[in-house]
């Protein structure tokens, strides 16, 4: 339903925008760390690993921003 609102504050933009930035790799970027590294636990990892460092980044981000 169109309220007229913008969906985002300029603090859960800056956050969304920061999460973007720094969440998993594309596809293409996960088979080429199985193929390399001969497994894809390595492959799994680095989209854990990513998502979950992006997350924290942008909650910190967006708890930062709401201070000001």
């Amino acid at each position: 339903r169109l309220t007229g609102k913008t969906p985002f504050t300029p603090a859960s933009a800056l956050a969304f925008m920061v999460f973007v930035l720094l969440y998993f790799p594309c596809i293409a970027t996960l088979t080429a760390i199985a193929r390399e590294t001969g497994s894809w636990k390595y492959a799994l990892f680095s989209v854990i690993y990513n998502t979950g460092l992006a997350w924290v980044f942008a909650f910190l981000t967006y708890r930062i921003a709401v201070l000001f």
